[in-house]
């Protein structure tokens, strides 16, 4: 069986990649998984079966917040869902001293 912790995982991973879809040179953010809510796990998943997930923004990014939906299907079938939330943040740039050595 495919863990729904694992499910969970999947979308939060997707999740991130739709939010940095929202920015300029998204290399140079970080994306923190903040809180899953209403989540459900409808029915097993096995060896065999291909997952796909659909994630989707339940309300415009705003102050770096991402409030989504995420569902993971097997063919047409709902397996699991969820809504997730994460933040957004700008990297912070690094800076050499120059010291050498």
């Amino acid at each position: 069986m495919f863990p729904g912790v694992l499910q969970i995982e999947a979308m939060a991973q997707t999740g991130g990649i739709l939010a940095l879809h929202s920015v300029t040179d998204p290399g140079s953010w970080d994306t923190y998984f903040l809180k899953i809510d209403n989540t459900k796990f409808k029915a097993k998943v096995v060896p065999g079966d291909t997952l796909i997930l659909k994630m989707e923004l339940l309300e415009p990014v705003r102050r770096g917040i991402v409030h989504m939906q995420g569902t993971a299907y097997v063919g047409s079938k709902i397996v699991s869902e969820g809504e997730l939330t994460a933040q957004i943040v700008r990297r912070a740039k690094e800076t050499n001293s120059g010291s050498g050595g």
